[in-house]
């Protein structure tokens, strides 16, 4: 979904190279506007063939024309339109080299192994598996998933730019069109929303829309000219009685954060950066008013509070950095200790830039809220490729279990990670299990809902088949979704 790009932003622009060390040029270039990158995150080859080559590029240091041929001309056009590579050096050649040295020595030879976690299990628990499969697409075309809130219903966006309405035993029900894939459904306000996103692969053209369905399933556009937009809530930012839209505005190089007056459709941009992930709106202050609560991968990654000051004003609070290379998937909030205070559930795992190697960071965390909105890592499960963590009480106990995805599974301890189930036992500790799935689908979306009207909670798996299936992995044909359905009640 996206090219890291870790921003070496020069302070100065060197005539003469310096007297500084390697060490001292990367912390004094590399941590303006990002936390600074430690050599251990990737191995020396990455750093040096990949990361390092980028980052010439947009430090001026190589011929930014040498890129024309090798990225897309619309990326290339907007990266020269945004001056992400400049005509000038920002610093000498001998600093520069300084720099590529102290990473390429200190970064490890391998990208280091995972820490020691918790065995995998493969029992089913309390989870049934059944199958939606297509009889006339390929395994792999589910771009969002949602089960309706009051009715027996799974919403599937596909990238065949259809979204499908099954019923309760996963029969289509009904088909609607959309002019891009449907990458967000939400059922707000009593209203049903479609978010078209444009073009899936990074770019940054203003091809995305927001849809309302309305009677008979009738399309009806609210917001277009969207860049690649992942995400989107609903709320009275204003305290005119009327619903705004908050919209993620992923993008690529120039995406942005962005709230849309619902009576005046003007648009309003809280954050003009790339890589707004995903959004949960509530009373984080407790006056009274609708405050916002985002992830922002992309480079500068990390989690802020967007606090209402009334009128349609907001004052940003970061909450959270993390490293330019984490790979911030998605957020979750709930109350898992039980004191009254959201707390933060991310998975990072997003492997698909210029650092496609394992990295041992990757997997769900949880950070526990002090009741002051000050969040501390209390909890991590190395997982690699994690991209979705839904955090519900799904065996019905009264604390809060995990459901994850993952993207991009490496699978090293023999067991199938592409789903993993945390079964709260207390005091922090999860048993995980993979519930026993086969390993036969990539898992880009997931929802957790009450799909059956039973009084428990089912899970909706979406399988995004991008590229060839690893070795070993045989794929079942058809199979675009994978219903858990819970047998608790």
């Amino acid at each position: 979904m996206r090219i890291v790009a870790i921003i070496f932003i020069a302070l100065l622009t060197f005539a003469c190279s310096s007297k500084k060390t390697g060490e001292e040029l990367a912390k004094e270039n590399c941590s303006s506007c990002h936390k600074f990158p430690d050599p251990s995150l990737l191995d020396k080859k990455t750093w040096n063939d990949k990361v390092l080559v980028d980052m010439s590029y947009r430090l001026g240091m190589r011929n930014k024309f040498e890129l024309a041929a090798q990225i897309p001309e619309e990326q290339f056009q907007t990266a020269v339109a945004m001056k992400i590579y400049p005509d000038t050096p920002a610093m000498s050649v001998e600093d520069w080299q300084a720099i590529v040295d102290y990473y390429v020595t200190n970064a490890p030879e391998n990208p280091l192994p995972q820490k020691t976690k918790s065995p995998i299990l493969t029992a089913p628990l309390h989870f049934k598996q059944e199958d939606f499969l297509s009889s006339t697409l390929q395994a792999g075309h589910v771009t969002s998933v949602k089960i309706h809130p009051s009715k027996s219903e799974a919403w599937l966006g596909l990238n065949t730019n259809e979204t499908l309405i099954l019923d309760s035993k996963l029969q289509v029900n009904s088909t609607l069109r959309t002019p891009s894939p449907n990458v967000h459904t939400a059922f707000l306000q009593n209203s049903h929303y479609l978010l078209s996103v444009g073009k899936i692969l990074p770019n940054d053209e203003k091809l995305g829309a927001l849809y309302e369905v309305q009677h008979k399933n009738k399309l009806v556009p609210l917001v277009d000219g969207l860049k690649r937009p992942v995400d989107m809530q609903v709320a009275d930012f204003t305290g005119d009685g009327t619903m705004d839209f908050l919209i993620c505005e992923y993008g690529f190089q120039a995406g942005q954060l962005v709230w849309v007056d619902g009576k005046t459709k003007e648009r309003h941009i809280l954050k003009s950066q790339p890589g707004a992930r995903n959004i949960h709106i509530t009373d984080y202050t407790k006056d009274g008013k609708p405050d916002i609560l985002v992830l922002m991968a992309e480079a500068n990654e990390g989690v802020s509070l967007f606090i209402n000051k009334g009128n349609g004003m907001f004052v940003e609070k970061p909450l959270l950095q993390f490293d330019v290379v984490w790979g911030s998937s998605y957020m979750d909030v709930a109350d898992v200790n039980k004191d009254g205070f959201d707390d933060l559930i991310i998975s990072n795992g997003d492997n698909a830039d210029n650092s496609i190697v394992k990295k041992a960071y990757h997997g769900v965390h949880l950070f526990l809220n002090d009741g002051k909105n000050n969040f501390k890592e209390t909890y991590f499960y190395p997982a690699y490729g994690a991209t979705k963590t839904l955090a519900r009480d799904y065996d019905g106990d009264g604390d809060v279990d995990l459901a994850m995805i993952a993207f991009f599974p490496e699978n090293d301890h023999g067991k199938n990670e592409s789903f993993l189930y945390f079964q709260n036992k207390g005091k922090l500790q999860f048993k995980v299990s993979n519930l026993n799935l086969p390993d036969d689908a990539r898992y880009m979306s997931m929802d957790a809902g009450d799909f059956d009207k039973d009084g428990d909670i089912d899970l909706l798996l979406g399988n995004f088949q991008f590229g060839k299936p690893k070795p070993g992995v045989k794929l079942t044909p058809g199979l675009q979704i994978r219903l858990l359905r819970n047998t608790i009640r």
